[in-house]
C-alpha cells in the first residue's frame, strides 16, 4: 500500500513512529503534494467562472500539469522510503554506495518537482481567481518548505558519499534549484500583494 492509500491520521501515525521510515523525505514529497493540491484548487476555482473565460485554457493545462506533478510527488514518498529502507538493509560497500546515492537522487527530484509547481504558482497568481489567490500562496509556502527540506537532505547525503564528483554535481543542482525557488517565490508574493493593493 503507497502512501497516498492511507488516511491522512494513519500516514501520520505512520511519521510519528519508531519506525524509521516514512521520514523527512516522504513527509516532504507528502506536503508538497498538499501544497500542489491547493494550486490545482485554484485553477478548477478559475476555469468555472465566466470572467476568467479568456484564461480557461491556459489553467485547464495547468492543472493538468500539476495534476502531474502531484502524483510524481506521491510517487517520490513511497519511493524515498523505499530507498531509506534499501540503504539501511546495504550489505557492503558497492551496495551502500548505490543505495546512498539513490537516497540523494530522490529528494533532488522531490525538489526539482516542487519547482515545477513554484513555476505554475506563479502564474495562478498572476492569472488565476483573485478570491483563490491566497490559496494559491499557501500551497506555493507548503511546497516551497518541501523543496527547502529536499535540498537540505540532499546536502546532507551528499556529505556522506564517497564519490566526490557525483556528490559535486548533486550539490550544483540542488543549489541551483534553490535559488530558482527562492526567485519564483519572491515574483509569485509579489504578484498577490500587487492583488491587495
Amino acid at each position: 500500500m503507497g502512501y497516498d492509500d492511507r488516511s491522512i491520521g494513519g500516514f501520520l501515525d505512520l511519521v510519528a513512529s519508531h519506525r524509521v521510515t516514512p521520514a523527512g523525505g516522504t513527509g516532504a514529497a507528502v506536503g508538497g503534494a498538499i501544497g500542489t493540491a491547493l494550486c490545482e484548487m485554484v485553477c478548477l476555482h478559475t476555469i468555472g467562472r465566466d470572467e476568467y473565460a479568456d484564461v480557461r485554457d491556459e489553467m485547464t493545462a495547468l492543472r493538468t500539469e500539476l495534476e502531474t506533478q502531484r502524483e510524481a510527488l506521491l510517487t517520490l514518498a513511497d519511493r524515498d522510503a523505499a530507498v531509506v529502507d534499501a540503504l539501511l538493509d546495504a550489505d557492503g560497500d558497492a551496495d551502500r554506495t548505490a543505495a546512498a546515492k539513490r537516497a540523494t537522487g530522490v529528494p533532488l527530484a522531490i525538489g526539482e518537482a516542487c519547482l515545477t509547481v513554484l513555476e505554475r504558482a506563479t502564474v495562478l497568481t498572476k492569472k488565476g481567481n483573485r478570491n483563490a489567490v491566497p490559496d494559491a500562496v499557501t500551497g506555493a509556502y507548503l511546497v516551497h518548505g518541501a523543496l527547502r527540506a529536499s535540498v537540505f537532505t540532499v546536502r546532507t547525503n551528499t556529505a556522506r558519499l564517497s564519490d566526490s564528483a557525483f556528490a559535486e554535481e548533486m550539490e550544483t543542482r540542488a543549489a541551483d534549484i534553490e535559488r530558482s525557488a527562492e526567485r519564483e517565490l519572491d515574483r509569485l508574493l509579489a504578484n498577490a500583494e500587487a492583488d491587495r493593493e
